[in-house]
């Protein structure tokens, strides 16, 4: 395999080099690219998944030893989640590089953040396999610095807001319900309703199931305060 213009300039933003470029290939192989089969990075995000989970939670739990569990996990999931990684990837341009199908591609694959956040963890496997723990940790920390340097000032999503106003009430987890899909394969819309113990519910819709769940809680929060107002 021989580098293009994309997956130089893509190197050079990771201030990496690969030995073996065959890693970097394949983490750059969206499934929709049906030639290949089942020959895609979609193993490798799996694992690039839980090195990232890895590397970020020994971040906060050697730098901030006073936190307890739940300062833990909240500012772990603000910094692992699909959002962060496709912010992420889109710093480092990441969609230029993506070898995908055409249909895709044409539909605006290379900037959906959904996308850029998985190829950004293929990438992660990646560069652990063509190096070690030691590399990918460094390289990790510095694609997350900026985001690092924010930590302790997540403020919570409407989710998980919902569910510890809830849970502090002594009431059970919210009980989110797909209600539809409707749209293109390549362009869908959710509708999702969210349902609490005492009855009160919401609905909302977005182009992806977690953002129409998100759409619900907060109508069902804005719910709650006006009740409660």
């Amino acid at each position: 395999m021989k580098l293009n213009l994309n997956q130089k300039e893509l190197c050079e933003n990771l201030d990496y080099s690969f030995q073996n470029l065959d890693f970097l290939e394949q983490a750059l192989v969206h499934s929709s690219l049906k030639s290949r089969g089942a020959n895609n990075n979609q193993r490798m995000e799996f694992l690039g998944d839980r090195i990232l989970g890895f590397v970020i939670s020994d971040y906060l739990f050697t730098n901030y030893p006073e936190w307890k569990e739940g300062d833990l996990a909240l500012n772990y999931n603000s910094l692992v989640c699909k959002k962060t990684c496709g912010e992420i990837a889109e710093q480092i341009d990441l969609g230029k590089s993506l070898i995908m199908g055409k249909s895709e591609s044409k539909h605006g694959g290379r900037l959906k953040k959904a996308i850029l956040a998985d190829a950004l963890e293929a990438l992660i496997s990646a560069v652990y396999l063509d190096s070690n723990l030691k590399t990918v940790k460094k390289l990790i920390l510095n694609l997350w610095s900026s985001k690092l340097k924010n930590v302790g000032d997540v403020e919570l999503d409407s989710k998980t807001a919902l569910q510890h106003w809830i849970q502090g009430k002594g009431g059970g987890l919210p009980i989110y319900t797909d209600l539809k899909k409707e749209g293109l394969d390549h362009d869908p819309t959710f509708h999702v309703q969210v349902k609490l113990d005492n009855g009160l519910t919401a609905n909302g819709m977005a182009k992806s199931k977690r953002y129409a769940q998100q759409k619900a809680a907060e109508k069902l929060l804005l719910e709650i305060k006006k009740i409660n107002e």
